[in-house]
């Protein structure tokens, strides 16, 4: 038999007796940590540039959820936080401090140049927002996912 096939077929076996018969997994969920909002500009025609310092780079983050409001309290705690618009990022393996940038824009435009992600919302002149961190939360026992939402950012108002 040829050793790595060997050695896959050894792996596969070993990963899958782990698997069923592990029972001293957590359950505790696992913390993110909210993005801080530095600024935002106005580019015209309904584009803003967002500029996020985050660390949030590990194995369940998915990327970020932008939310509008009103008043800055609702903007950082809307009554449904599944509602917002995501932007969904590469993952990266290291947990290193990030500067993003993000261009928040209706259209379906490319990214300019040195943009991390577009957003497609339209934001209003006068109201807040704020942002949370998207990280995966899988539940065992049904083979279900969804994102689970961090804290809220700082707000900032939409020049």
């Amino acid at each position: 038999m040829n050793p790595i096939h060997s050695f896959f077929v050894s792996f596969f076996f070993l990963t899958f007796v782990w698997f069923w018969n592990c029972t001293n997994y957590s359950t505790t969920t696992s913390v993110q940590a909210p993005p801080t909002l530095v600024s935002i500009t106005n580019n015209g025609n309904s584009n803003f540039t967002i500029k996020v310092r985050a660390q949030n780079p590990e194995f369940i983050f998915q990327g970020y959820r932008l939310y509008q409001a009103a008043t800055e309290s609702l903007a950082q705690n809307p009554t449904d936080t599944n509602i917002g618009a995501d932007c969904l990022l590469a993952q990266a393996a290291v947990v290193q401090p990030v500067e993003y940038t993000f261009e928040v824009d209706p259209s379906s435009n490319p990214n300019t140049a040195g943009v991390s992600c577009r957003i497609f919302a339209t934001l209003t002149p006068g109201s807040y927002i704020s942002m949370r961190t998207l990280g995966i939360a899988v539940n065992l026992a049904n083979s279900t996912s969804s994102y689970r939402v961090s804290l809220p950012s700082n707000a900032l108002i939409v020049p």
